[in-house]
């Protein structure tokens, strides 16, 4: 669904209902075929790899308490990534939520979703989670969606579909209320009959939430099995189902209270939610892998490269690091920060895709706007560290920002789904007479 490019404004998004490559895939491989990985995300390094994902900074469903925010880098930050896990972390603080329109919030929390960034058709998705806590109030989720869905991000490529319509269904992998804490849920949301709720109760009941498990969703044309570590814990028939045939996304939230949620113990002050990986995979006949995680092999051999250098973005306005751009705040200015691997940093060019943005101004590891005529909305920007020899080396990181005027607090209460660096080693006087931008129309 995504198509790459590595250009100032040669960016072509085009939704894509069907994948011919691999449609059939798990249909035709022999019985002791094994998972490959297609993609995963280790939450290796200190922050969120934006390249992978969106905060979900706009969703305000089902009555629940909580804004829903992009920050992984303040002291009241709802994304930590640290000692190789992720953790979502449900904050009580009141606020009022800007990208509500203002709208008081006495949460804060995280919800990441890999629209247009990381898609799947088929295969097995898996993610290894614990949750950190049993007091009411809260409604942890791994789950999926149709990419044509009317949410946020809003590319304007075919995503205008409400939920739960064909193109816009949804699948909960693994969704826990701890005010029912001895079950999890499985279940279907759409409008052709596909599938039903289906509860996993835990074999030492609601405790069993604070140990790591291996959550998982194997997808065929035909039927979706859940699993929980090697455990089947139910098959659904969907052969003849008129959803679930094109691409999807996944979805990893933390949401507080509301008419699911429930009531919050009064004494809850934070919740984590910790993803260990998530990852999507198809059979191969080279592999004998049982999961889809980190031990499976990875086509293409794609193993993690220590040696290249990467690249990781920051945005500020006025000086401040936020994701919350006000159009009459100022110039805003994103950075590339760069770590260099073990080859010299003139051995890579950097690329800024920033398509979106009015007029950008661009000069070696720096990107300026002025954010003045820019709608409220959200919007996203990406940069790439390529090698000059090998274009099969590269790395990039991507941004995503929320645009948003000051406005007087409003209280809608909206329809929709029910889910669930620093240079260190050169100066950037050097950086700059190394890397350069050149112009790629990539389609």
């Amino acid at each position: 669904m995504f198509t790459q490019a590595h250009a100032i404004n040669g960016l072509t998004v085009t939704k894509k209902t069907a994948m011919m490559a691999g449609l059939f895939f798990a249909l035709t491989q022999s019985a002791s075929a094994g998972w490959e990985v297609q993609w995963i995300d280790s939450f290796e390094g200190s922050r969120v790899d934006w390249s992978n994902w969106t905060a979900q900074t706009q969703a305000n469903y089902n009555n629940e308490v909580q804004c829903y925010t992009d920050d992984d880098y303040s002291a009241a930050r709802n994304y930590e990534v640290s000692d190789g896990t992720l953790k979502i972390i449900a904050r009580k603080q009141t606020q009022n939520c800007a990208t509500l329109g203002g709208q008081q919030k006495t949460w804060t929390s995280g919800r990441l979703n890999s629209k247009d960034k990381q898609e799947f058709l088929y295969g097995r998705v898996e993610s290894r989670i614990r949750f950190h806590n049993l007091e009411a109030g809260t409604w942890p989720a791994f789950w999926m969606l149709e990419n044509r869905i009317s949410e946020q991000p809003l590319k304007g490529d075919g995503d205008n579909v409400n939920w739960p319509n064909v193109g816009a269904g949804e699948i909960d992998v693994w969704e826990w209320f701890s005010n029912e804490p001895n079950t999890y849920i499985t279940n279907f949301f759409n409008v052709s009959s596909c599938g039903e709720e289906h509860r996993y109760s835990y074999p030492n009941g609601g405790s069993d939430v604070l140990n790591w498990h291996k959550y998982a969703m194997e997808w065929t044309q035909d039927k979706i099995d859940f699993y929980v570590d090697e455990i089947l814990v139910v098959s659904q028939d969907i052969s003849g189902c008129s959803q679930y045939q094109e691409p999807m996304f996944v979805l990893l939230n933390l949401a507080m209270g509301g008419n699911l949620g429930g009531f919050i113990d009064p004494n809850l002050q934070l919740a984590t939610m910790e993803v260990d990986y998530i990852a999507h995979c198809q059979l191969s006949d080279s592999s004998d892998a049982s999961y889809c995680d980190e031990n499976a092999p990875r086509a293409n051999d794609s193993e993690p490269n220590d040696s290249l250098a990467s690249v990781e973005l920051s945005l500020t306005q006025g000086g401040v690091d936020t994701r919350l751009v006000n159009p009459a705040g100022g110039l805003v200015t994103v950075t590339a920060s760069i770590e260099q691997g073990e080859e010299p940093l003139d051995n890579y060019s950097l690329y800024w895709q920033a398509d979106e943005l009015p007029s950008p101004q661009m000069q070696g590891t720096t990107l300026q706007f002025e954010p003045a005529s820019m709608l409220d909305g959200s919007y996203s920007l990406q940069v790439s560290l390529e090698h000059n020899s090998n274009n099969q080396l590269i790395t990039r990181d991507g941004l995503d920002f929320t645009v948003q005027a000051t406005t007087e607090p409003s209280d809608p209460q909206s329809d929709g789904d029910s889910g669930g660096g620093s240079f260190g080693l050169i100066s950037l006087f050097s950086l700059v007479s190394l890397l350069f931008i050149r112009r790629k129309h990539l389609k």
